[in-house]
């Protein structure tokens, strides 16, 4: 019998960790998994997903490959997994011009087909994204020249803009069950839906 395995993707500030807390904290059965991007931009010190290398890209691939590996190898099949933007990672690096599509979409699918995987997609537009987040982007720069906050915060927002659309067409191109939910909504609105989404999802992979 294989593992639940569900992924929690959407645009930026989407609410996506919020709500897997908040999943996580009403369900002690789900295991919440930190989201690999997360890792490699906090220990690298860079100022956001903007300022990633190829090499950084390979490193969320690699560290998100692994960790899947590893809990395939446990040989444990009454777990489920909430993993925050996995394969969606490849949409996020094409956002900013790495395109590991093609070199690695597969690679993704074939690992999470041994896996009972199912999606859950928070849908907010670009410009919603952009009001929420700009902010703290802003708050990140405070060591930059006015110039350069500027030019920085021009290429936040183009990212932003770039990548809604990116992470639809990955969303559109898989075929696991999944769900997309309306992130525009309250939080209360989301969470249920979420709730409703993930007991629909875990029926229909059962």
């Amino acid at each position: 019998m294989a593992v639940e395995y569900f992924i929690l993707a959407g645009p930026q500030a989407a609410g996506k960790s919020t709500l897997g807390q908040h999943i996580c904290s009403e369900d002690s059965s789900i295991i919440s998994l930190q989201e690999s991007r997360q890792v490699v931009i906090h220990n690298s010190g860079k100022k956001g997903a903007i300022f990633m290398t190829y090499l950084d890209e390979l490193e969320v691939i690699h560290h998100d490959m692994t960790r899947m590996f590893t809990i395939l190898g446990q040989d444990r099949s009454d777990r489920c997994y909430l993993d925050e933007t996995n394969v969606f990672t490849l949409g996020h690096a094409r956002a900013h011009g790495i395109d590991l599509v093609e070199g690695y979409f597969r690679q993704y699918c074939d690992l999470l087909r041994k896996f009972k995987t199912g999606l859950i997609f928070i849908d907010i537009p670009s410009a919603v994204s952009w009001e929420r987040r700009r902010h703290r982007y802003a708050q990140r720069l405070w060591d930059f020249s006015v110039e350069e906050k500027e030019q920085t915060m021009v290429r936040y927002k183009a990212y932003l803009d770039r990548l809604y659309p990116e992470l639809l067409a990955v969303y559109n191109r898989l075929d696991f069950p999944k769900a997309k939910i309306d992130g525009t909504l309250s939080l209360d609105d989301i969470a249920r839906a979420a709730r409703e989404a993930l007991l629909t999802l875990r029926k229909t992979i059962a």
